[in-house]
């Protein structure tokens, strides 16, 4: 099981300052130094592959390599990027695994739907709890009249 990284938020301003900020074209080498950045994915191979060699500016197609691969899947430049961690097992099939979103240099993983339904259900459950303990707190028991609502005092 991987490690729960929902709670952490990274950001690098050493490199967002010496690379003059986030472009469509250096995101993923930000994202790359984020502890969300998997070593053994298809793109780590392939740029630790051709970074001393005339093949690193040649375009590489990492659809036909099969395993991990970081994608940017949405990008509104400079302020949002969503890259997507998919598991290639074939040209034609990838499946997202996770997805993480960088905003205004900040990154951050985004939360599984199942943490979100599984919050906001306790979140309900919590609130209808204390209304029927407020419920309870107005009814009163006789053992011969059984259950009734408390009568108002006059004060």
């Amino acid at each position: 099981m991987s490690k729960e990284l929902t709670a952490i938020e990274w950001r690098s301003d050493q490199w967002l300052f010496q690379f003059g900020g986030l472009r469509p074209d250096n995101v993923l080498e930000y994202f790359s130094q984020s502890p969300f950045w998997d070593p053994s994915s298809n793109n780590a191979v392939l740029k630790m592959q051709t970074q001393f060699n005339d093949l690193q500016h040649s375009s590489y197609d990492l659809k036909s390599m099969v395993g991990i691969e970081f994608a940017v899947t949405h990008q509104e430049p400079p302020s949002l990027f969503i890259v997507t961690k998919f598991r290639r097992s074939s040209p034609t099939k990838a499946v997202p695994i996770t997805v993480y979103y960088i905003t205004d240099g900040n990154a951050y993983e985004a939360p599984t739907l199942y943490s979100i339904v599984s919050t906001r259900m306790l979140s309900s459950i919590k609130k209808v709890e204390e209304a029927f303990d407020i419920a309870r707190s107005h009814a009163e028991f006789h053992p011969s009249m059984g259950y009734s609502w408390k009568k108002k005092t006059a004060e």
